[in-house]
């Protein structure tokens, strides 16, 4: 939804959030950057807004009747509840009764407009989502799961269960959220990715729960059953499912779109999965990455109000872009690709927020508008005061032909479905407004009538549309009402939605027989590759009680499991499918994990049947052994191929990189039977499985396999990737033989890839020799090889000493050395290092203010100068690509750029040079020490019981043991580098705009005519003189945050008797000026605020103490008695904590407000 967190880019750019000197709170800029605009009235935004010919929008509902809309769904009427979020971000205060609530707004003339509204229930606090059925209301206020319901048909809430509880808060813009019937008949529901869930039975104490971050979840209203339904993405908000029942979400900052299948773990925003075991994370389905991409709410258009051209398609609101995307979705194996057709809806309004677009009633899309001038989550923490509690709108976006005057009603006449009669409601199935149809069925399964069965099942037999049939077959199970000789039937049905609903509903009901697993085994061979990931994902509910994470079932399957998936495995589509190949694997893991022999025997006798699908599948078996942390699982693995027939080397290679990628920081010691196998693998025809054997061996510390090694990376005649491989391996044998070979190679003339290789090598096998080494060489290096030298250098403390005397001696220049080794000699934690450091580079941080003046100098050298876009994108591949792409191009190691941190020149300025503003959870940098004394550090990747990895510039990948790491820790510094702005200037001009403007997006303006804008909106837009400068150096350990009014803020070097004073003044009525400062209160100590202020001899203004947000203490400072008003505040009850305090100069009438700040400071005794 809209309070989308912001990334932290990792080694270029951070999302844009410069903090300017305006507002109540924190006010934030570029993408972050509230409407410049007044709020429209909706007659205005109305007309503002841009729609394809044809349509509409036209209000429904308007402040005050809604206000913070968050959340919506309908009755059985027709009639809208709304949920309200007052308490958006912070929750309400101890001791006060919560604000938010859920409203129900009623049509009852029909004319398109609410006209009645009534409130359910109030009280809630942070609630976010809403459905209705089996009575009542389901409500997401975590930690709970709630149901409301009104047991006197008063409309009111008077009786309140909590279904579940555990749901995280540490995240408040990515709470539950998103409620939606499924067909299967579970309420779905969309979760975060940096809050943490543990979800459980209010009332059982022995419940472990099930844990959740970034997912789609669902519970079932009768089971109470509560589980993963797939996992991963960023912050969806809202899940949808197409014609066919596949189930999709919206994402943000990441890639925007994804097919959630169902037990699919897809890859996210940050932080690594709950489950290990799948090897691989599912990608998006999008070709294309949008330029302002903050998405809440995803509709499938399954409508009957609009053309038909319209049918399937996806409507995102886009919430930054203040409007509604128009995708379209095609198919692509058994899930699909998705690519933009245009815009839907443009407001041309930067308060208009869609939260959600759902099909309404009347078949058209409603768009429930949060409207606020506030873009993000961002902005709410910065200044939560600052959200916006008076507005709140719901649009409808009618198609009228171009008749303004038409009539549209938001509802079908007389609409009562709860009332209809179970005939009635069967043949509402075959409605063509999928509203209608979702309705009836949720309300016949909430009946259970055995009646219905006849009508259901002569609708799924003959239907008119795919739709209805699915629709009766849906609702049978749902309903209670399937038979097993209906998925018997299912199953044969010319339709491949039909058949593949028969095998999804055999794994949903667990009918693990005999009879249906012959139904399964069938369908196994189906050419349709949907049919056969239902019957993967079917085999998957049997094997495991959990669609992602290994649960044991109660019963093991009768079902003989094994042909159902041999059937899968040999199809000859299924090797290439966007997703068949990890569920089949989710499907084999939990009886694998228990007995791996019999998979293995049968990958022996039938693995060749497929191979490319076998190498996807042995390689996970192969890691899955590894991680089983016993050395009879790698004898058993070598053995398994040591086994395979001849013809079977692409099966042999695959499994061999399973063990080299799942034996990297771990500590199995080769023996006599594994070194017999790896010298027979040694000697394999076939080069890749010889290769691989070598290289596994020397992970081991085979002696014939080192030996082996060292002469493949000496021998200048092999491919320069499988010496490069091998230097990979060999680095973890600290030998001298091993050393030795890594200088030979430094000391040659190898290809650059095979030079860096072993220059990583050699400082991770280290030896008193290297620096001279690699110092001695740094002339003949490339700028790539220097980069690598520094690092390896700045790696140990020793070795930094060297280096710093090279660049003190003049050997090296400073300006070679890279950002992020300077910022690693500066603040080693060797002090030696450090101050030898501080005496030879200098300081390297500088002061926020400086920050500030150095991007505006930077900006100045941006707009003026010649641009040559061709030589920017040089300077990229340098320095950018090492860490991102940006339309293709590029690494992977922080997020990519095509879609984030390039909203403004302003904000990309920003980003590169004071890149530690926003550092969203997911690409910190870690800190590594070893024990031998080498320091890593980069975006942790993966974290298990075993080990870690470390993905840093380069890209460079680390795996390191943790028995080999001595401490490890998350430093508050981005792994983006600083000092990118002391590259040329005219480096720095090139690469700026091509970040900005890349020629990939065809911009309608050229960069010159970029360039010209942004210089006449800079001249036409000239501030009152501030001195910045000399505010900065007033107390460093202050930040200030204050308007420019008449030549404040400054700092007056004497004032009224007082040295070294502040002057500062309010923006506004309700936008203070204000100091802040964050620090730890100690514990035991009484820590005491003291301060003096005064005010203007003109003027009074109040200041205001704030804490964490919360107001302390309130002074009226005037020039009654004296200039000077002593401000003293005990702090003590925060010891202990982290804080943040603010001291604001608050208006009280606007006039001469202004502020002296004189001996401001915190002391403990």
């Amino acid at each position: 939804m809209k309070f989308i967190r912001s990334v932290a880019v990792a080694s270029l750019f951070v999302l844009p959030a410069i903090f300017s000197m305006q507002g109540a709170g924190r006010q934030l800029t570029g993408v972050y950057a509230p409407a410049a605009t007044e709020p429209l009235s909706p007659e205005e935004a109305a007309k503002k807004m841009s729609l394809p010919e044809g349509f509409e929008a036209r209000i429904f509902a308007v402040e005050p009747q809604v206000v913070n809309p968050v959340a919506m769904t309908w009755d059985d009427r027709g009639r809208l509840w709304v949920v309200e979020l007052y308490e958006y971000p912070l929750g309400a205060a101890p001791g006060t009764k919560p604000r938010d609530q859920v409203k129900i707004l009623e049509d009852t003339d029909n004319d398109g407009k609410a006209d009645k509204v009534t409130v359910f229930a109030d009280g809630l606090n942070l609630a976010t989502g809403i459905l209705l059925g089996y009575g009542g209301a389901f409500v997401g206020q975590a930690p709970d799961l709630l149901f409301l319901q009104d047991t006197d048909g008063d409309d009111k809430a008077d009786k309140r269960t909590v279904l579940k509880t555990g749901f995280g808060l540490e995240d408040r813009h990515e709470l539950l959220n998103g409620f939606t019937w499924g067909p299967d008949g579970y309420l779905y529901m969309t979760h975060g990715v940096f809050t943490r869930s543990t979800v459980k039975n209010p009332d059982d104490p022995n419940d472990d729960g099930v844990l959740m971050t970034a997912a789609v979840a669902r519970y079932h209203p009768r089971s109470k059953k509560f589980e993963i339904f797939a996992e991963g993405t960023s912050n969806p908000w809202g899940v949808d499912f197409d014609r066919a029942g596949n189930a999709f979400v919206s994402a943000c900052v990441i890639d925007h779109m994804f097919h959630m299948a169902p037990g699919g773990i897809y890859q996210r925003q940050a932080g690594s999965p709950p489950y290990p075991y799948a090897y691989e994370l599912l990608p998006s389905i999008v070709d294309h990455k949008h330029f302002r991409a903050a998405y809440a709410g995803l509709q499938i258009y399954q409508g009957n109000q609009y053309p038909a051209e319209y049918k399937g398609a996806v409507l995102m609101g886009n919430i930054h872009d203040s409007a509604i995307h128009l995708d379209r979705m095609t198919p692509n194996g058994s899930s699909f690709k998705d690519s933009f057709v245009r815009d839907f809806v443009r407001a041309n309004d930067g308060w208009f927020r869609p939260v959600s677009t759902q099909v309404g009633p009347d078949g058209a899309v409603w768009v429930m508008d949060w409207y606020d001038k506030y873009p993000c989550y961002q902005n709410a923490q910065a200044d939560p005061e600052g959200v916006d509690r008076t507005h709140g709108r719901i649009w409808r976006i009618v198609y009228t032909g171009g008749d303004k005057s038409k009539a549209v009603p938001s509802h079908p006449e007389g609409l009562n479905l709860e009332k209809a009669s179970t005939e009635e409601l069967v043949r509402t199935l075959g409605h063509a407004n999928v509203w209608q149809r979702r309705m009836a069925q949720r309300i016949l399964s909430e009946r259970q009538d055995a009646g219905s069965r006849a009508g259901l099942v002569a609708l799924f037999r003959k239907g008119e549309s795919l739709e209805s049939r699915l629709a009766a077959l849906w609702t049978l199970h749902t309903a209670g009402q399937l038979h097993s000789s209906d998925l018997e039937l299912a199953a044969e049905d010319k339709e491949a939605p039909i058949r593949a609903w028969a095998a999804r509903l055999i794994g949903e009901r667990d009918e693990a027989t005999l009879e249906m697993s012959a139904v399964l085994e069938k369908l196994g061979q189906d050419n349709d590759p949907a049919v056969r990931l239902a019957v993967a994902t079917a085999v998957r509910q049997f094997v495991s009680g959990s669609l992602t994470v290994n649960t044991p079932p109660e019963n093991m399957p009768e079902a003989k499991i094994g042909p159902i998936l041999a059937n899968i495995y040999f199809h000859a589509q299924s090797a290439n499918d966007p997703v068949i190949p990890f569920m089949l694997w989710m499907a084999i893991e939990p009886m694998y994990a228990q007995n791996p022999g019999p998979l293995l025997d049968w990958f022996v006798d039938n693995g060749m049947r497929n191979p490319e699908l076998g190498k996807k599948i042995l390689r996970k078996a192969m890691l899955r052994l590894c991680d089983m942390g016993a050395n009879e699982k790698i004898e058993m693995a070598l053995e398994f191929i040591d086994r395979l027939p001849a013809e079977a080397a692409a099966l042999a290679a695959g499994s061999l990189d399973g063990l080299i990628e799942g034996e990297k920081g771990k500590a199995f010691t080769s023996n006599e039977n594994s070194s017999g196998i790896l010298a027979r693998l040694s000697r394999n025809s076939n080069r890749e499985v010889a290769l691989r054997a070598r290289q596994l061996g020397t992970l081991w510390g085979d002696q014939a396999a080192i030996r082996s090694s060292i002469d493949l990376v000496l021998d200048s005649a092999k491919a320069p990737q499988d010496r490069v491989q091998t230097i990979q391996m060999l680095r973890q044998q600290k030998s001298p033989e091993v050393r030795e070979a890594f200088t030979k190679v430094i000391r040659s003339d190898a290809p650059e890839a095979v030079k860096n290789a072993a220059i990583l090598g050699i400082s991770e096998v280290g030896g008193d020799a290297v620096p001279q080494l690699l110092l001695g060489n740094w002339n003949e290096l490339s700028p790539a090889l220097r980069r690598s030298v520094a690092e390896a250098l700045s790696s140990r403390a020793t070795w930094a000493q060297d280096l710093l005397g090279a660049i003190h001696d003049k050997k090296i220049s400073v300006l070679e050395i890279p950002a992020p080794v300077v910022r690693t000699l500066v603040q080693s934690k060797d002090k030696g290092v450090r101050e030898r450091a501080e005496a030879v580079i200098g300081k390297y941080r500088e002061s926020n203010a400086d920050k500030l003046k150095v991007i505006a100098e930077k900006k100045q050298a941006v707009l003026h100068g010649p641009i040559d876009l061709a030589k920017g994108h040089e300077v990229a591949q340098r320095t950018c690509f090492t860490c991102h792409k940006l339309y293709g191009e590029g690494a992977d190691v922080g997020p990519d750029l095509t879609g984030v941190g390039r909203s403004s020149i302003d904000a990309l300025l920003a980003n590169v040079i004071d890149p530690n503003q926003i550092i969203g959870a997911g690409y910190e940098n870690v800190e590594i020490e070893t024990k031998d004394g080498r320091t890593v550090s980069g975006r942790m990747v993966e974290n298990t019981d075993s080990r870690v990895k470390i993905l840093s510039m380069g890209p460079k990948e680390e795996v390191i043991g943790k028995k080999d790491i001595e401490s490890m820790r998350v430093s508050e510094l981005s792994v983006m580098p600083e000092g990118l702005e002391q590259m040329p200037e005219e480096d720095f001009r090139n690469l700026i705009w091509y970040i900005f403007s890349p020629p990939q997006e065809k911009k309608p303006m050229s960069v010159e005519e970029e360039r010209k804008a942004l210089l006449k909106a800079q001249s036409s837009n000239v501030e009152e003189h501030a001195d910045g400068e000399s505010v900065a150096l007033w107390n460093p350990e202050w930040r200030v945050f204050a308007a420019v009014h008449q030549n404040s803020p400054r700092k007056l070097p004497d004032f009224a008797g007082k040295h070294n004073v502040l002057v500062t003044h309010p923006s506004s009525a309700s936008e203070p000026a204000m100091l802040e400062r964050t620090l730890t209160i100690p514990s035991g100590k009484k820590t005491m605020l003291s301060a003096q202020v005064a005010a203007d001899e003109n003027g009074t203004w109040e200041l205001r103490v704030r804490v964490n947000d919360r107001l302390i203490k309130t002074q009226t400072v005037d020039r009654a008695n004296g200039t000077w008003k002593t401000v003293s505040l005990d702090l003590s009850q925060f010891a202990g904590e982290k804080v943040v305090m603010r001291l604001e100069n608050g208006s009280r009438d606007h006039e001469n407000e202004f502020a002296y700040w004189s001996e401001l400071q915190v002391k403990s005794i």
